[in-house]
């Protein structure tokens, strides 16, 4: 049995009673070496304040913060995460669990591989869909085989992205996590996995199983507009980090298989290129949301040229023509499509 110690992160907003399943089951993990960060983010409902501390006073192992504010879901994802103190750090989600070995397994693993910076479980799906209608599947722990083969798990089942929650090194994550702010926060998880994939060795333990729940009515329904941004946010993304590899032929092939998990996973399964008509009305829609984009950063970058120039006007009482080369450059905006 591995003697490292884990961190867990769970970030917590409005859990309710499922808290305590996932806390009993993590507190009854083999490997017991490990300190479980809980971060609640302003929850409202009366009970997650309760059980949280409840548990707390409960096992020492566990650290509790309520935050005065809500953070934002994936700000207080890293919160917690960079709280973590242990070698490896896994994320918890207040409405998952986990085998009793699945911290014994995963740390295994990543003493096994020294290179590796994740260790991916065998993943159980439980869905409850907005018809009321449930399906069960399992997502297989990341293959053998190299980074080739990982990235055919990766696009043949969208769900693999749920690896995201499986034991990391955690002076690596701490360093890299930050980059999931520059990503849409629906789908952002997808997009910051494929560069992890791209660039790191990630290795897989069928031994552990994690039990994950997918209930859609939960979740917010985007709508048409919504979806297509998204989209075209993650299409640009996925491309630029395959773009980044090096060398070219890595790049080349980067980009076809960004394509093959865009369609497959984000335009086929939402079926937006269903019909010729949706293939029109996407494609005019996208057009628009870049002009659109553009005129706002174009506005956004004028706007302090014009503010400086006034300013200077105001200072020195007269409108001194402009040096060439002298304008600023504009400000670092974050990539959108």
């Amino acid at each position: 049995m591995s003697s490292r110690r884990i961190s867990i992160g769970m970030p917590i907003y409005n859990g309710g009673e499922s808290i305590r399943r996932a806390l009993d089951c993590l507190l009854g993990q083999t490997h017991t070496h490990f300190e479980l960060i809980i971060s609640d983010n302003a929850s409202t409902d009366g009970v997650t304040q309760s059980i949280t501390e409840e548990y707390a006073q409960r096992d020492s192992r566990i650290r509790r913060t309520r935050q005065p504010v809500n953070l934002g879901a994936v700000p207080n994802f890293l919160w917690v995460l960079n709280e973590a103190k242990g070698e490896y750090f896994m994320w918890a989600a207040d409405d998952d669990f986990w085998s009793a070995n699945y911290l014994e397994e995963l740390a295994a693993r990543l003493d096994e591989v020294p290179e590796a910076i994740l260790a991916t479980p065998q993943v159980q799906v439980a869905t409850t869909f907005r018809n009321g209608a449930k399906e069960q599947e399992i997502v297989p722990a990341a293959p053998e085989g190299g980074r080739e083969a990982i990235i055919e798990a990766y696009i043949e089942n969208f769900k693999s992205c749920i690896w995201i929650y499986g034991l990391y090194r955690t002076d690596w994550v701490q360093k890299h996590a930050a980059e999931w702010r520059n990503y849409p926060p629906v789908g952002g998880d997808v997009v910051w996995l494929w560069g992890v994939i791209l660039k790191e060795r990630i290795v897989g333990n069928s031994q552990a199983t994690f039990f994950y729940t997918a209930n859609h009515n939960a979740r917010k329904e985007l709508t048409y507009r919504e979806n297509v941004e998204m989209c075209g946010e993650m299409f640009y993304h996925m491309f630029r980090l395959s773009w980044s590899q090096s060398p070219a032929r890595d790049r080349w092939r980067g980009l076809v298989n960004a394509c093959r998990h865009y369609y497959r996973h984000h335009l086929f399964r939402k079926d937006l290129l269903i019909t010729s008509i949706r293939i029109t009305r996407i494609a005019l829609l996208w057009c628009w949301i870049g002009l659109e984009t553009g005129v706002r950063r174009t506005i956004s970058r004028l706007l302090p040229s014009f503010a400086r120039r006034e300013n200077h006007i105001a200072e020195t009482g007269s409108s001194a023509v402009e040096a060439p080369g002298y304008r600023d450059s504009p400000p670092e905006l974050r990539d959108a499509t």
